[in-house]
């Protein structure tokens, strides 16, 4: 039995204003109904059944958007207080970096318009946007192209196809073609952050080889997990190995699995 199929058996009396479709995961689909962000991009609420409970996420989308942005909300922050605030009067919670909630499978409908009002409300939170202060692993990046005499972007807008913008760390005009860079120092949702990024870019027609994440120090510094998922999407290469990315931005060479030993 299909996802779809289990899902209409459970939720079609409930799921009566949304689109249903597959969610990437057994048992999850994807809903969609008629909001949208202010700048085009649709809401979209996973939802799956447990027993006789929904169980309901933004799939981090939300948290994603607002590191675009610029805005911190995991911290002691105004921004942070009011995401809590936010998820609080929805009764959600946040749950690695997801707007998670559930209920009785009979409020399936309320808790993903729950779910979606939540992430509406929250995208205000853009207004809590502060300058963006360079990390020591983005002056490194920075420097390095500036000596190696790539010419490059600090912190491009890149305009999406359905109108959503990101701000990559940096753009570099290699001599065979663009390649985006995101610099990533040290934090699990500075990996995650990338990975989004880098799987959104890739629908603004930019190839494999023109996205690059730089990871701070070496393969074994961070999980292999999480190195194998990211380098499903994009190149990854690392500040103690600049030479491996001088030869991926000056001659295409392919960088090397960060997974050591494949």
């Amino acid at each position: 039995m299909s996802a779809l199929d289990y899902v209409d058996d459970q939720l079609s009396s409930v799921l009566k204003c949304w689109h249903v479709a597959p969610g990437g995961r057994p048992g999850t689909v994807t809903l969609t109904g008629r909001q949208y962000f202010a700048d085009g991009d649709g809401v979209r609420v996973l939802i799956r059944v447990s027993g006789e409970e929904a169980l309901a996420s933004d799939g981090g989308v939300m948290a994603a958007r607002l590191s675009d942005a610029g805005v911190d909300v995991a911290g002691a922050t105004r921004a942070g207080a009011a995401w809590r605030e936010i998820l609080s009067q929805f009764e959600l919670r946040e749950l690695d970096g997801r707007i998670v909630g559930r209920r009785p499978l009979p409020q399936a409908e309320q808790l993903a318009s729950d779910i979606a009002s939540a992430m509406l409300t929250a995208d205000g939170l853009r207004w809590f946007a502060v300058p963006e202060r360079d990390s020591k692993l983005t002056r490194q990046l920075y420097d390095f192209l500036k000596a190696e005499r790539f010419p490059f972007t600090p912190r491009p807008t890149i305009k999406l196809p359905r109108g959503s913008r990101v701000k990559p760390t940096a753009k570099v005009v290699a001599p065979q073609r663009e390649v985006l860079i995101q610099a990533v120092s040290g934090s699990e949702q500075g990996i995650e952050h990338a990975l989004s990024l880098v799987q959104r870019i890739g629908r603004a027609s930019y190839a494999f080889d023109q996205r690059l994440v730089l990871l701070n120090g070496s393969p074994e510094e961070w999980p292999a997990d999480h190195l194998d998922l990211l380098a499903e999407h994009t190149p990854v290469g690392f500040s103690s190995r600049m030479e491996q990315v001088h030869e991926f931005l000056g001659t295409g060479k392919e960088l090397p699995s960060p997974i050591e030993g494949e």
